[in-house]
């Protein structure tokens, strides 16, 4: 071989080396370690990722991101960990009977995996009971740095056990089905839960029953804010009809504001059913923001929503069985209702300039 030939070899591999990405550089350690576990209502996830990968997506313009010194490493483990929660959280979804959890890396730490830099990751994910059915959703790297990349998951849940792989095309795995009695227990629970504790919806309730004058205005007033709120409930649950959350966190703390001042000002309350019925609207999609990151088949969806609406009303019957007789028998103090009347508003107003300002 002549010396121009040679010449041009070195060439190409001088060109290919220095212009080759990044994620193919890490191609032989691009692989993760996922081992999720669940003891005492608390999910137990832990993640091995290659140490160079997490750096470069964290903190690409590091001068020292190819130094792999105790100290520089101890540094970036100490200094990012609120960016490498943030960045696992939205990259790891894990949902337990349909329901997204909500996780905190409460672990990060460097170790090796066939004497390659890694970093171990505790994430916890709170449980109220063990799970029937059990999916993670995995996107770490693929998109922004190596598609390459493969995620081999051990799985231990409520005595099933499931190994998967994890790749580029494959980045979800499920474990076990979930039944349908089951699925109407725990969103019949779950519908009446977010209802005894919205606060904003059960302010809203109370101004609505103080306007009120008799049990059939009640029972209209009740009846129209059901009524719209499943509408909306049912629309926005199936993604038919969606607004931010924004508008609609602040809207809520309006119709809290209208109603009370409406009552301050002691107008005509015969409208509070139109009233209870056009706000019932709003409330409807706040209602359906629970369910927006819910995964479920088409039939249980179904069947979760309609079943999450019944535990809405549910919820709704015992606020209103146990505000009206307390509202009746306060009413012998004529300062009681105005003072309620304004603290109701005074909560809503704070609410609406929390929601649609800061």
């Amino acid at each position: 071989m002549n010396k121009k030939w040679v010449m041009m070899i070195v060439a190409l591999f001088a060109i290919f080396g220095f212009t080759v990405p990044v994620t193919f550089a890490h191609a032989d350690d691009s692989e993760a370690y996922s081992d999720i576990t669940e003891k005492n209502g608390t999910i137990t996830y832990v993640l091995r990722m290659n140490m160079d990968q997490l750096r470069i997506v964290i903190t690409p313009n590091d001068p020292e991101i190819s130094n792999h010194s105790p100290e520089v490493i101890n540094r970036f483990l100490e200094d990012s960990k609120t960016d490498v929660e943030s960045y696992l959280l939205s990259n790891i979804k894990l949902h337990a009977d349909g329901l997204p959890l909500d996780g905190t890396l409460t672990r990060l730490q460097a170790t090796k995996v066939n004497k390659t830099p890694y970093v171990e990751a505790v994430l916890e994910y709170p449980i109220k009971q063990k799970p029937e059915q059990f999916i993670l959703s995995y996107n770490l790297f693929f998109d922004d740095l190596d598609q390459w990349h493969t995620n081999y998951v051990t799985l231990d849940l409520n005595g099933k056990k499931q190994n998967s792989v994890l790749t580029y095309d494959s980045r979800e795995t499920h474990l076990g089905e979930l039944s349908y009695f089951h699925t109407i227990k725990q969103f019949l629970l779950l519908g009446m839960e977010h209802l005894i504790t919205g606060y904003d919806h059960i302010l809203f309730l109370t101004a609505l029953l103080i306007g009120a004058t008799s049990i059939k205005q009640i029972l209209k007033v009740v009846t129209a804010f059901a009524a719209a709120h499943t509408v909306t409930l049912i629309l926005a649950g199936l993604h038919i009809v969606t607004l931010p959350g924004r508008f609609i966190e602040s809207a809520i703390a309006l119709s809290i504001v209208y109603v009370a001042l409406n009552n301050l000002l002691k107008r005509n309350t015969k409208h509070n059913v139109w009233l209870a019925f056009g706000f019932g609207l709003i409330h409807g999609f706040g209602f359906a923001d629970i369910l927006s990151e819910m995964r479920m088949d088409r039939g249980q969806f179904a069947s979760s929503l309609l079943t999450f609406n019944l535990g809405i009303e549910i919820g709704q019957v015992l606020i209103v069985l146990f505000i009206y007789p307390v509202i009746q028998y306060i009413r012998r103090v004529k300062w009681t209702i105005p003072a309620i009347s304004t603290t109701i508003t005074l909560f809503g107003v704070v609410w609406y300039i929390e929601r649609a300002f800061l």
